[in-house]
Order: structure tokens, then C-alpha cells, then sequence
């Protein structure tokens, strides 16, 4: 019939359809398992449900702005998504989905985001320690004790939830990093993470694990939600204990 059957192939592709080859073709190979993992949940929640069904060459910046003006309550989110969406139809170009220079999300504005900064103060950090006793036999020991570990070290959510023990110098009180967001890292650990270290008990590879098959915990949201729930703390995200860290570190004397 005169028609090239690859071509024909892309120009039926789905979204959902392309959302795979995007995981298997260039999150895996070019972006950390942690960004991995946060590509993943954004497709789950804000592109596969509004245009999974639609092909890849019939999305319009007009769909585009419509999604991402229903988010401008949430300014963060809208933006992550336009910027994923907009990395997915460059690649969509770049491997002949769509024809070049026809990216959809060109020239839809992001909007204008509000730098967070909290920080828990003592009687708010007091409640969330409640609340994890009261979470104790409820919640996984393994998920509590990373939170626990977030407000004594001041890390980021994925290098505690990725840690191994091989990463962790007991005799010297720290943990080695090999491989942060800036690179190799040294945190030193204050008596009362390495009491945390010393009760967990040794299932894998990893320092925190699931209770599913002894796999590492890749998320702790749904417990920090309970922990903030019995808090009574609202709009508080665990990356925020990394603030709360850095600011009472600071107001005991401590450079940045």
C-alpha cells in the first residue's frame, strides 16, 4: 500500500502507550531510581487518568493548558507535571512520534512558585514523637525509624530510604554516601541515630525494608500522614524535617 509500517505504528501510539516506552527508554537509563520512582507517580496521577487514551500525535497545547490551569492551586504540581509532559513530547519528536517542533507544552507559562520554608517548632516536634508511640505497634518499625532518622540527620527522604548498611561507619559515627544529589556525602551521626542504627534489625541490603519480601521502603507518605494526622500538623511534608534540622542546627551555633 505504499505506507511505511513503522511510521504507521507511531501515529497509532497511545499516551499510556508512550508513558512505558518513556519509563523503559530513558527514566531507567538516564534519571536516578528516586526521580524514576517520582515520574512514575506523576503519570499515575495527573497524565495517564486525563490523556492516557488519546494518541500521542493528537494531544494540543490547548488540552495541555486546560490540565494545567485545573492545577494553579498547586502551583508545585502543575509545574512538575507541564515540565515531565513537556520532557516525554520532546522525546516523542526525537524518536519520530510526533514531528519536530510540534511539542505541545512549548509556550504554556509556569506559574510563579512561592519558596516553601517550614520548620517544626519544639512543641510541634514534641507531637510528632507522640504520635509515633502511639503509631508503634500499628505502623511499620522500619518507616517510623526513617522519619526518626530525617529529623536527626537532616537528610533528604531518598538517602535514607535508600541507605545500606555497608554505607554506615558505626566505629566513626557517620555514613559514607556514595551517591546523593550532590554527589559523595558524609552525614555524622549523633548518638541518637546510632541508637536507632543498632536496634534495626538486619533483613537486607538495605537499612529500611518493607514488610513485603524484606524490599527497601520506597516511599513513607502514607505513614507520615497518620504521624501528622494525630499531630494535628497540616501541610507539613517530610522533606520540611530536613529544614527543621538545618534551622535549630544554625540557632546552636552551627554553619551552614
Amino acid at each position: 500500500q505504499g505506507k511505511d509500517p513503522f511510521e504507521q505504528s507511531n501515529k497509532n501510539t497511545t499516551i499510556k502507550e508512550f508513558c512505558d516506552l518513556y519509563i523503559e527508554r530513558h527514566a531507567k537509563i538516564k534519571k536516578k531510581e528516586s526521580s524514576m520512582i517520582e515520574d512514575q507517580r506523576m503519570i499515575k496521577l495527573q497524565i495517564i487518568p486525563h490523556f492516557g487514551k488519546l494518541k500521542v500525535t493528537d494531544l494540543t497545547r490547548a488540552m495541555v493548558m486546560k490540565h494545567h490551569e485545573s492545577l494553579s492551586e498547586t502551583s508545585h504540581m502543575a509545574n512538575r507535571f507541564l515540565a515531565l509532559l513537556s520532557k516525554m513530547m520532546n522525546l516523542a519528536e526525537k524518536w519520530e512520534f510526533r514531528p519536530l517542533y510540534s511539542n505541545p507544552c512549548k509556550h504554556v507559562d509556569r506559574y510563579k512558585e512561592e519558596p516553601r520554608k517550614i520548620y517544626l517548632k519544639m512543641d510541634e516536634l514534641e507531637r510528632v514523637g507522640s504520635a509515633m508511640r502511639e503509631l508503634k505497634d500499628i505502623e511499620s518499625e522500619y518507616a517510623l525509624s526513617a522519619i526518626q532518622m530525617l529529623i536527626l540527620t537532616g537528610s533528604r527522604t531518598g538517602e535514607i530510604l535508600s541507605l545500606k548498611w555497608e554505607y554506615i561507619d558505626f566505629e566513626n559515627c557517620c555514613m559514607n554516601l556514595p551517591d546523593t544529589k550532590t554527589g559523595e556525602r558524609k552525614i555524622h551521626l549523633n548518638p541518637s541515630a546510632l541508637s536507632i542504627l543498632k536496634s534495626l534489625e538486619k533483613k537486607s541490603e538495605y537499612v529500611f525494608v518493607s514488610r513485603i519480601e524484606n524490599k527497601r521502603i520506597t516511599t513513607i507518605r502514607l505513614t507520615w500522614k497518620k504521624i501528622c494526622k494525630l499531630a494535628k500538623l497540616t501541610n507539613v511534608r517530610p522533606h520540611d524535617l530536613r529544614h527543621t534540622f538545618a534551622s535549630y542546627a544554625i540557632n546552636s551555633g552551627y554553619s551552614l
